[in-house]
């Protein structure tokens, strides 16, 4: 018995220790003068398509560059968040208009992966949140590539409207093709190796010290840090936990219950959910939920004073996950 107890014990810590090492260390910018700088490599020119990924933990509502080039008021290349939405931005085939995510879909203080594509093939910019679809528009197919530098966190040399980000960056990718939403789900959630297909650049903010950070694919755009602190590995890690690996609806409890239960469940993308309870009938009888709500774990309470002793059905939509579990009032 005690070396089953002892190996189920191993198994968890070693389940834990995959965990925390998914993403390491990170990069915390004070939303003052913090950046880190690319450099000017032709690798960071757009051609035909892009795709620019990053997860991100905004400790502001104020306006912030995750990654900017600029020079000689050409403005071709953005990626901002500010007051709960991300912007994205190329210059000379978006009409000098960003295109702009859905309000309230970059929540403070949680870690949110971005994602934003341009496909000069169809004509299309698109912005991804936690891996959905979250708004897309026509753009032309010529984009302007200047020499200036690519930063991340704030642009030093943007003349008093630098954009600092206040807060949390990591997993910093760049490819040069516009990803689908399918690809972006199969690899937010986990390191790359540095040689996938269509990847010119990954900064993993890993090194957890000094003041570069690494280009892990084979171009070696390795990025300068200029006061931007290392984040140790725990807080992280406690951050990352927040964000559930998948759609999960947990039988109720106490169940059978009278008159209040609690129903939890964990959604790993944000988008508006609807949680109700149905009678045997299938008639709604209460509604708990039905908003927008952020990717993360949540818990209600059913109070079912009004309610008749019986079978009851609760059934949780949110993106393309659909459940009904079912529960038992005893009265």
């Amino acid at each position: 018995m005690k070396k089953f107890l002892y190996l189920g014990i191993l198994i968890v810590l070693l389940s834990l220790n995959v965990k925390a090492q998914k993403f390491g260390n990170a990069l915390q910018f004070d939303g003052v003068n913090d950046y880190v700088d690319l450099g000017n490599a032709s690798t960071f020119d757009v051609g035909t398509a892009v795709t620019y990924e990053a997860w991100i933990y905004p400790e502001s509502t104020q306006s912030g560059f995750i990654m900017n080039k600029w020079v000689g008021f050409a403005e071709d290349k953005q990626l901002i968040v500010g007051g709960n939405q991300l912007y994205f931005y190329l210059y000379d085939v978006f009409n000098w208009a960003q295109l702009v995510s859905s309000p309230s879909s970059i929540p403070l203080h949680q870690y949110t992966h971005v994602a934003a594509t341009y496909n000069a093939s169809t004509g299309t910019a698109t912005l991804f949140i936690n891996g959905v679809f979250d708004t897309s528009k026509s753009v032309g197919n010529n984009v302007s590539n200047s020499t200036g530098n690519l930063y991340i966190g704030c642009n030093a040399v943007r003349y008093g409207n630098e954009l600092p980000f206040k807060g949390i960056v990591d997993e910093i990718r760049i490819w040069d093709v516009a990803r689908t939403e399918s690809e972006i789900q199969s690899t937010m959630n986990q390191p790359l190796n540095g040689n996938e297909p269509g990847l010119i650049g990954y900064w993993e903010f890993d090194e957890g010290t000094g003041t570069m950070t690494y280009d892990a694919t084979s171009n070696h755009n390795d990025g300068t840090i200029h006061e931007a602190a290392w984040v140790v590995p725990s807080e992280v890690e406690l951050l990352n936990d927040k964000i559930p690996g998948s759609f999960a609806l947990d039988q109720n409890y106490p169940n059978p219950f009278n008159p209040s239960t609690k129903i939890s469940w964990r959604s790993p993308v944000s988008s508006w959910q609807t949680l109700k309870v149905y009678d045997v009938l299938g008639n709604e009888v209460v509604t708990l939920v039905d908003e927008y709500k952020a990717a993360g774990s949540y818990e209600v309470e059913l109070d079912a004073y009004k309610l008749s002793s019986g079978i009851y059905f609760y059934r949780l939509q949110a993106e393309n996950f659909l459940k009904t579990m079912k529960m038992v009032l005893l009265k």
